[in-house]
């Protein structure tokens, strides 16, 4: 719910869609040699019946044609002196062994002196068989000659019956013969053929692993060739991927350790005061009490325009200058460079009766670089400072919080002024403070709730094809009707304990805006949520039925988390991150570079975007450290498939730079205000 006023929408890769029909190669496989089979089974088996059927007719007309021939020659006496009886007896004999249908024996002028027949009844062949393979019998004869006069002419025309059921039982056992061959050899290709692509499953399971960068080879290597130089090749792969991307953190680690200077004031910066200021605090031996000032030059982004950078540098260095003075008095005074026109001074162990002293010697001698007269835009300072006391609960957040708090109360001022507040009692010491507490202890009403949109812009590609386009920024509006601005409340919120019911209003506003006027600007918009709620076993029970419940809507929101909030629980996020994915939604790092861990932990969390954190916007165009760890951040999630954002882009010098490194999406004044 964090608001930044340079943030930019990552360029997102349009998902690769997986195929509605999915069919494993070991199926697809079995199924084309099962077809082939039954190809094969039914090719062979009509060539055995064609080729049994040709040589049974071929046999039946060389039987019935011998046979003729054979009787002819038996009768040829009995023909001449025409002896009926005699060639009616060998007629019989031969007609009596059934393989006939017909023997005729006729005189030389067509009369028919003997005729034997028999029905052409064929048993145990199914009639569809009979009408499939029909059998020719031809009519076979001879002529039986007295000299060269001819005497008689016999016919003889076989029967098909016994041909029928020899092509018959010949056709059964090839097919019984032919379908145990084919069942057996079918049965022995799956086999080999399922070992041999065994290997795919390790390679799919090594490519889902690299997708989730888990880089892992295979240590056994296939028999089958191809797939042995696949999987040689993907072992290959990954090593060197990993070595990549390895070399590149490693890299861009060094560069980062290398950019705690800042380069315009030679003052620390933000994320070096910041992790020292975290170890004091858990160090009472180190830091028992002391001050933390927030200075914040009003007018410092009119100035520059007037003026142009240089001199603005020139601003910044004086500002820094002047606040030496005050670390000089302590060596272990902290003094930082924060963003923009801000520093923080952290001073140890300072007598609290000495602190508003502190703050009026503070305010006088940065009266240096006031401008005068007063206007909106003239240059003043503003000083927040928070009282700290060791307890059991101090943290970082804590006395941030109560520093910043301190400094919005000391602007609400429209001349340089400073506001103390001890680091406990964040909101207790103004009216605003007051007011916003009163709210989260009654219970937030979702009325009191607004919402705003910030603009986020591709740096490359169509504008139709980005899908991060919005960041909703949350407001909470004020008696008076005025819009109070998330870092003036999310402290209040947070000691309250009431960042779960204030994340839940946002995505219920959120959510209906997408239902009722659809997407905003035609795409996502991203809604921070709190750690608070994202390690809350019930909000996110709560979020992941809301959202499953809405898919269309879920495909159209990009949950962010700042990476501060996340990097010391890793383990316990990861889980969480997968769960919300799998409802549609994106997820999102925010604020991401404050945590030295940070690329350590990139390749272990699945995120659709990363949003580089504010602080190194402003030096972009100066610093070769903040370019070189951009760069090379952005090569290391582009090859784990993740966008690059950037916030806090004021002005166009620094879109076309943060465009040149690579970055995917800006965020900022400079593309849009939240409205």
């Amino acid at each position: 719910m964090s608001e930044s006023n340079q943030q930019r929408p990552p360029v997102e890769h349009a998902p690769l869609e997986r195929s509605k029909v999915q069919i494993k190669v070991s199926h697809l496989l079995a199924f084309i040699i099962s077809l082939m089979w039954v190809l094969v089974f039914f090719a062979t088996l009509a060539v055995v019946v064609s080729s049994t059927r040709d040589y049974l007719q071929r046999a039946m007309e060389s039987h019935a044609q011998d046979t003729a021939t054979s009787l002819g020659l038996s009768i040829t006496h009995s023909a001449k002196s025409n002896d009926v009886a005699t060639i009616d007896t060998m007629a019989n004999a031969i007609f009596d062994r059934g393989y006939y249908r017909e023997i005729l024996v006729k005189r030389s002028n067509g009369e028919v002196l003997v005729a034997k027949r028999l029905e052409e009844a064929v048993e145990g062949v199914p009639g569809w068989f009979i009408k499939a393979f029909p059998l020719k019998t031809p009519r076979m004869d001879a002529t039986v000659m007295d000299g060269w006069r001819q005497v008689a002419v016999v016919e003889v025309v076989s029967h098909a019956g016994h041909a029928y059921s020899e092509l018959w039982r010949v056709s059964v056992r090839s097919a019984w013969v032919l379908f145990i061959v084919a069942i057996v050899s079918l049965v022995l290709v799956l086999v080999i053929m399922g070992r041999a692509l065994r290997p795919l499953r390790d390679m799919e399971q090594q490519a889902i692993n690299i997708a989730k960068r888990e880089f892992t080879t295979l240590k056994k290597l296939p028999w089958a060739r191809e797939l042995h130089r696949i999987t040689f090749a993907l072992n290959s792969m990954v090593v060197a991927v990993e070595r990549m991307l390895t070399e590149q953190s490693e890299l861009a680690e060094k560069m980062r350790q290398k950019a705690y200077v800042d380069e315009v004031t030679g003052l620390m910066n933000r994320s070096d005061f910041s992790e020292r200021l975290r170890h004091l605090i858990g160090a009472p031996t180190k830091f028992a009490s002391g001050a933390l000032v927030i200075i914040r030059i009003r007018g410092f982004a009119a100035y520059n325009e007037r003026n142009g950078r240089v001199a603005g540098d020139g601003l910044l260095a004086q500002t820094a200058t002047i606040l030496n003075r005050f670390a000089a008095r302590d060596e272990r005074s902290l003094l930082a460079r924060l963003d923009g026109p801000e520093f923080a001074l952290l001073v140890p162990d300072i007598a609290e009766a000495a602190v508003p002293a502190l703050g009026d010697e503070l305010v006088k001698e940065l009266g240096e670089i006031e401008e005068f007269p007063h206007t909106e835009t003239s240059i003043m300072a503003h000083v927040g400072i928070a009282y700290y006391r060791y307890s059991e609960d101090a943290s970082f957040g804590k006395v941030m919080a109560a520093a910043n708090a301190a400094l919005a109360t000391a602007q609400a001022r429209d001349a340089p002024a400073w506001h103390v507040q001890e680091a406990d009692a964040t909101g207790k010491s103004s009216a605003l403070y007051l007011e916003i507490s009163g709210m989260f202890q009654v219970g937030l009403s979702p009325d009191r709730v607004a919402l705003q949109y910030q603009t986020v812009k591709p740096c490359v590609g169509e504008e139709a094809a980005w899908r991060y386009r919005t960041e909703a920024c949350v407001r909470i509006v004020g008696t008076d009707g005025s819009m109070i601005r998330a870092g003036l409340f999310i402290a209040a919120a947070k000691r309250l304990g009431a960042l779960r019911l204030l994340d839940q209003i946002v995505i219920d506003k959120v959510m209906q805006h997408v239902q009722i006027h659809g997407p905003v600007q035609g795409g996502p918009t991203a809604v921070n949520l709190s750690m608070e709620s994202i390690v809350d076993p019930e909000f996110v029970t709560w979020l992941v039925a809301k959202l499953r419940a809405q898919p269309d809507i879920a495909r159209n929101l990009i949950l962010e988390v700042a990476e501060n909030a996340i990097s010391s629980k890793i383990q316990d996020i990861k889980p969480i991150f997968a769960r919300l994915r799998e409802t549609g939604v994106r997820m999102s790092i925010d604020r991401f570079g404050q945590s030295a861990a940070s690329l350590g932990y990139l390749r272990s969390l699945v995120v659709d975007y990363i949003k580089i954190d504010g602080s190194f916007t402003p030096d972009i165009l100066t610093s070769t450290d903040r370019q070189f760890f951009v760069q090379a951040l952005v090569g290391i999630a582009h090859g784990l498939g993740i966008q690059v954002i950037m916030e806090w882009v004021e002005n166009e010098r620094q879109f076309d730079m943060v465009k040149s490194l690579g970055v995917d999406g800006a965020q900022g004044y400079y593309i849009g205000k939240p409205e």
